[in-house]
């Protein structure tokens, strides 16, 4: 058979399997289709562009709104934030065992959110802190094994490095509720901050992004040896992975490009 017949073959098998393939997702039912649809956002690179945008929206629209007590916005923010790390984890593990408890720590996740809202106790807090220290631990896992994996480093990679630099700030923040439920004068506040109705899980946002970003304006102020800690390593991490490495992919898509 010649070149040209071998490559005719390959085309015609190609195209059948992507016909089988469009077969098979048309006749998914809208459950299973749904399913296929979350466990394949991650192995797109536009993911990481999707999700920066989604990010930057739930930390500086959707989370200061949710300060007003809207009990809706604020179960909802929690529930996309968890499907993103469901689909993640689901995405890099293929071990039975290892999805179910990923799936398991969602459901509890949200059961422990849902309580801290409606009964809630330091207990509650203190584990609803964890569960979200935790939550944001594995995400950030999963954005950056997405944007230092082997390939080309494209604008989706770049834009994923600055995702993750803002979970970052999300670890921090929920570090430092954590240390507050279980030392309450770990930190001291302004008092203009609660008077405006300003939740502890915003306040240590609004925190950890200025102390990640060292501009520092110390209307909260670490005084625990605990919590000093934490923000100093904040503050050191927040120096180093803008100048390190995200100018190291900008620098590697600029490379790229050019070749």
């Amino acid at each position: 058979m010649t070149a040209r017949g071998h490559k005719s073959t390959f085309c015609r098998e190609a195209n059948a399997q992507d016909s089988d393939r469009l077969v098979q997702i048309i006749h998914l039912k809208p459950q299973s289709y749904m399913t296929h649809r979350m466990l394949s956002f991650w192995t797109e690179e536009k993911s990481l562009s999707v999700f920066l945008v989604l990010l930057v929206l739930q930390i500086f629209v959707i989370a200061p709104l949710t300060t007003g007590g809207q009990f809706y916005l604020y179960m909802l923010n929690g529930l996309v934030g968890s499907l993103f790390l469901l689909s993640g984890v689901l995405t890099l593990t293929h071990d039975r065992l290892s999805r179910w408890i990923a799936s398991g720590f969602v459901v509890v996740a949200m059961v422990a959110r849902w309580l801290v809202l409606t009964a809630p106790s330091p207990w509650l807090h203190i584990a609803d802190s964890v569960l979200t220290l935790c939550f944001a631990t594995a995400l950030t896992t999963v954005v950056l094994h997405n944007v230092y994996k082997e390939g080309p480093v494209s604008g989706h990679r770049v834009r994923g490095s600055v995702a993750a630099y803002l979970l970052l700030g999300y670890f921090f923040a929920a570090a430092y509720r954590l240390t507050h439920d279980l030392v309450p004068e770990a930190f001291t506040l302004n008092t203009a901050l609660l008077d405006q109705g300003q939740n502890l899980s915003g306040i240590f946002m609004y925190f950890s992004l200025v102390t990640l970003t060292t501009v520092g304006f110390g209307d909260v102020t670490a005084v625990h040896p605990v919590a000093r800690s934490l923000v100093t390593l904040e503050g050191v991490v927040g120096t180093l992975y803008p100048a390190i490495l995200i100018a190291r992919l900008v620098s590697l898509h600029s490379e790229s490009a050019k070749k």
